[in-house]
């Protein structure tokens, strides 16, 4: 099984998210991942990778993996694996996920709720599901994590959907 936390579905809305928290993280002599990437949230259509040889590598990784751009393709949903880091650790057990339209403006499209599996985490990865029928084509998005709705912003990011 490759999820290894509460999945939730939310019927009202068009994601469904998964937490869990990625393991074996080394630390090296060099700065954390998570220092590197603060306030950052990567995207990826594939799933991340639960150990790294190095906090070096793993921001590198990061680097490397962020997709900006998604494409329905034949289905009616878009599945993206996500990875936020935090400046600082998080002591919530519930955050909220939000996705704007900012292609003229700024409009949400979606929120939900994202529960980290530990408190004190700086680093969290989950996925969620666009469906066709709340984001559109040819538009421009940003989804930010906020310590509640219309909360502190603690990591984002911006990406597209193409035709």
């Amino acid at each position: 099984m490759r999820r290894l936390a509460l999945m939730m579905c939310l019927a009202a809305g068009p994601c469904v998210v998964t937490t869990f928290l990625p393991t074996g993280v080394a630390m090296a002599k060099g700065k954390a991942a998570a220092d590197v990437l603060k306030g950052r949230i990567i995207l990826a259509q594939r799933p991340f990778p639960t150990r790294f040889k190095s906090e070096a590598e793993m921001a590198t990784f990061m680097k490397r993996t962020d997709m900006k751009g998604f494409k329905f393709g034949e289905g009616d949903k878009i599945p993206i694996e996500f990875m936020a880091f935090f400046a600082q650790p998080i002591a919530v057990t519930q955050l909220t996920g939000t996705v704007y339209d900012v292609t003229e403006g700024l409009e949400m499209k979606d929120t939900f709720p994202i529960y980290p599996g530990d408190r004190g985490t700086r680093v969290l990865a989950s996925f969620m599901e666009l469906r066709r029928e709340t984001f559109e084509v040819e538009r421009r998005y940003k989804f930010v994590i906020t310590t509640g709705f219309r909360g502190t912003v603690l990591a984002e990011t911006d990406f597209a959907i193409k035709e």
